[in-house]
């Protein structure tokens, strides 16, 4: 190579790792920025639920009688200190029963936002109601009776926002000097480090990405402590402020009975306070923990603590109150974030190993239209030609599993809306497998007559097209359609992607060919349940629905412009194996071999049903019922793939040294059935589960998702294997009776939501279900191991036994 080709060489590896490794460190900050605004938001929340408690509770002891709300006298004298103390705070207004403005101060209106409310997670005593401007926080007003009014303090977003946005400005400039220096170190550095056999690139991009994820998050511990201070010094004025009365006619505090349920009740209403307490000369008298009466009050290292001072002038007294919240409330919270970046990096690296691949193919050129008749720069170009392929696929089946973390949830609420029962919720995604499969035929037809290509961006057409249909609207039929349309679309495209590795491939890298399958499939479902779930959160389901669609677009242009097309007569040479007279031909022998149908109904059938009804359709659906985060929802699926993804690797090892493809899949089965079981455990163990909840009952449920990713892993590649050694297969051809049994398994795909969709309507949404979806495989898997008789169809060789 010439010093000019390698500096161009060295330069577009550069200047691609520059691209790829500034996408990631920006989508890194993207959801580092969210996640900052959206705890940090809830710090200053909770700070205006403390400050409007000062102002209801000095409020309702006077409605408490009974007296009207209109002539309570001294609501600016009230309200106006905490305003001017707290810039935060934009209004204060009460409004009686019927929201008419009675009291307000604050220099904007006040006014209640018209947005329909929701109630604050956790704490049904008050309401949040957001706009695209303002929060406001709306506490009602009682009396001894009845509700007779509502409180509500109004806060800009700007001033969360703000806030948010100075802390992460200066991470631009970081992200850009690491993305520059990580581009440098493949300039100058990776040409010479490749000679060293070390991972060198690898290990770069981890590091760059890591320095990036502790940037953010240092930022997010600054921003976190300063919320927990701003909490803790609200909460401690509202504490404060509930006894002034009390300190200020000098009673003496022993004689004051139920003190300590007024500190009960306090800790109870903000379950965040780790202690709270009242001293008198620097001795506690009361204090939520009863071990520490009589003691010095004594600060801790583990605490953000804030106190009131409320002796009274001219006592001898000194009287404070203080509030303490533990500082593992933000570690929390950190850990939530670095959870979350994790997930992420593991995305970004797949997307960062593929894309340099894709520039090793692009600096050396992209392969000529026609196939060269020389037979070294033939396979040359052929090869090429799969690694430009590689994006489309990976990308395709990124786009599709960027919704499915939250796609149930989706469908459910527009079924809701529109009136349907619970059991139409499967429908889309029956259309969407259904479709899937009926597109398989016609599409292998067109391939293998014509070319594979126009498959490709075509079906990726019509799968952008489904999912911006989702993005414009939530008409129930219009996401059937919607369903459907992607459906027929990633179709195509998986016949085309397909059909175009039989026609490149050389005969003797086959496997390397459908290596860009499998890793496109479980890699482009890992790097899209880490992503989408994540960014649901912050884009909401309607953006990410349209981001998809863009992506679906932009890959259909790649596959029109750079993927070099396949000549007609290899195409028609390619062993393409749905075709429909070779489809219909084996259906009737297969449905007489007793052997391929226990196969097919015992094992590949069961778990394609398991994959959609439950890992796709159910768990989603009930994790979010269980109040799961969209983020941990997705990564909860991750897992399963990433089960997968290991199991398969040591099945392939296994049965290529053993053949024993029988017990192979009869453990699958078992292991199956009991990772469903695991799953369906975690409604019926002590402790709850979701948010907040029982970390045992979380770590059982990944565990029983990983089972099953692990058992789908046994599965997926020995079952071809099973299937194309046995007798069946030496009578009508191996690759023939494969192909006939990859499409008859797709019945699995399109029956799983609808099983799964009516045994909700028999059994109730919960995971009982499952258990019973586990007694089944497991009972299926049993049946299975029983021997075929002879003369049905069994092995050809003893060693699949």
């Amino acid at each position: 190579m010439t010093q000019e080709a390698s500096f161009r060489t060295r330069a577009l590896d550069a200047l691609t790792m520059l691209l790829v490794s500034g996408l990631s460190l920006v989508l890194l900050m993207y959801i580092g920025f969210g996640e900052a605004q959206r705890t940090y938001q809830q710090f200053y929340l909770d700070k205006l639920v403390a400050q409007a408690r000062v102002v209801q509770s000095t409020m309702e002891a006077y409605l408490r009688p009974g007296l009207p709300l209109k002539q309570f006298v001294g609501f600016a004298t009230l309200t106006e200190p905490i305003l001017e103390a707290d810039p935060a705070v934009a209004a204060m207004t009460t409004f009686d029963f019927n929201g008419t403005p009675v009291f307000g101060s604050g220099s904007a209106t006040g006014a209640l936002l018209d947005k329909a409310p929701r109630m604050a997670q956790g704490d049904p005593g008050y309401e949040l109601r957001e706009s695209a401007t303002e929060y406001q926080i709306v506490l009602p007003l009682r009396n001894k009776f009845e509700t007779v009014g509502r409180l509500a303090v109004t806060m800009p977003r700007a001033v969360v926002e703000e806030r948010v946005a100075e802390g992460f400005r200066p991470l631009l400039v970081v992200a850009l000097g690491l993305s520059l220096l990580f581009a440098l170190f493949v300039f100058f550095g990776v040409p010479k480090a490749r000679s060293l056999r070390v991972p060198w690139l690898q290990m770069a991009y981890a590091m760059t990405f890591l320095t990036m994820a502790a940037a953010v998050i240092w930022t997010l511990v600054s921003l976190y402590s300063e919320g927990a201070q701003v909490k803790a010094k609200a909460l401690a004025d509202s504490l404060g402020q509930r006894l002034s009365d009390l300190v200020a006619f000098n009673i003496d505090i022993d004689e004051i009975g139920g003190l300590d349920r007024t500190f009960g009740d306090y800790i109870r209403l903000n379950p965040d306070i780790s202690a709270a307490g009242l001293t008198v000369d620097g001795r506690v008298v009361i204090h939520t923990d009863p071990d520490q009466v009589g003691r010095p009050w004594r600060s801790s290292r583990s605490t953000y603590e804030y106190g009131v001072d409320l002796t009274p002038p001219g006592s001898p007294r000194e009287i404070h109150v203080a509030v303490a919240l533990p500082t593992a409330l933000i570690y929390r919270q950190i850990a939530r974030s670095v959870k979350n970046f994790a997930a992420l990096f593991v995305a970004s690296a797949l997307f960062a190993g593929l894309f340099l691949q894709l520039a090793g193919s692009v600096k050396r050129g992209a392969p000529a239209p026609g196939a060269p008749p020389d037979p070294q720069e033939r396979r040359r170009h052929q090869a090429l030609a799969l690694n430009l392929l590689k994006p489309v696929f990976f990308a395709a089946v990124f786009l599709e599993h960027l919704n499915y973390a939250f796609l149930p949830q989706f469908v459910y609420q527009v079924a809701e809306a529109a009136g349907l029962s619970t059991g139409f919720v499967s429908a889309p995604f029956i259309a969407f497998y259904l479709c899937f499969a009926l597109a398989l035929v016609p599409a292998g037809h067109f391939a293998q007559h014509h070319s594979p290509r126009p498959l490709m961006y075509l079906g990726l057409l019509l799968a952008g097209g489904g999912l911006l249909l989702l993005a414009s609207g939530g008409d129930f039929g219009l996401v059937l359609a919607a369903r459907a349309l992607s459906g027929l679309g990633q179709g195509m495209l998986f016949i085309g992607v397909q059909s175009y590795i039989l026609a490149m491939a050389p005969p003797d890298r086959r496997t390397q060919g459908a290596a860009i399958i499998v890793f496109g499939f479980q890699g482009g479902m890992i790097s899209g349940m880490a992503i989408g779930s994540l960014l649901v959160t912050y884009m909401g389901a309607e953006g990410v629905f349209l981001l998809s669609g863009v992506i679906a677009f932009s890959l259909a242009v790649y596959a029109l412009t750079v993927v070099p097309a396949v000549p007609r007569e290899e195409a028609q040479e390619a062993p393409i194996g749905f075709s429909p007279g070779q489809i219909l031909a084996n259906i009737g022998k297969v449905l007489r071999c007793l052997d391929f149908l226990k196969t097919m109904l015992l094992i590949g059938i069961p778990a394609k049903a398991v994959l959609t009804g439950v890992i796709i359709f159910a768990l989603p659906l009930l994790l979010s019922q269980y109040r799961y985060a969209q983020e941990d929802i997705g990564q909860i699926i991750m897992v399963y793939a990433a089960g997968v993804v290991v199991a398969s690797l040591f099945a392939a090892r296994v049965v290529d040294r053993t053949g024993r493809t029988h017990r192979v899949l009869f453990f699958g089965a078992i292991v199956s059935g009991a990772g469903l079981f695991l799953i369906g455990l975690i409604g019926w163990l002590p402790g709850e589960a979701g948010a907040g909840g029982s970390s045992l009952v979380t770590l059982i449920l990944v565990v029983g998702v990983a089972t099953v990713g692990i058992a789908h892993g046994l599965i997926n590649a020995p079952v071809v294997t099973h299937v194309a050694d046995s007798r069946l297969a030496a009578r009508v051809g191996a690759s023939s009776l494969t192909a006939t049994y990859r499409f008859l398994e797709r019945l699995g795909h399109i029956a799983g939501p609808m099983i799964v969709a009516q045994l909700f309507l028999i059994g109730g949404q919960g995971t009982q279900v499952l258990l019973w979806l586990g007694s089944a495989v497991l009972a299926f898997g049993l049946l299975f191991a029983l021997p075929t008789p002879p003369g049905q169809g069994g092995p050809a060789t003893g060693s699949s036994r």
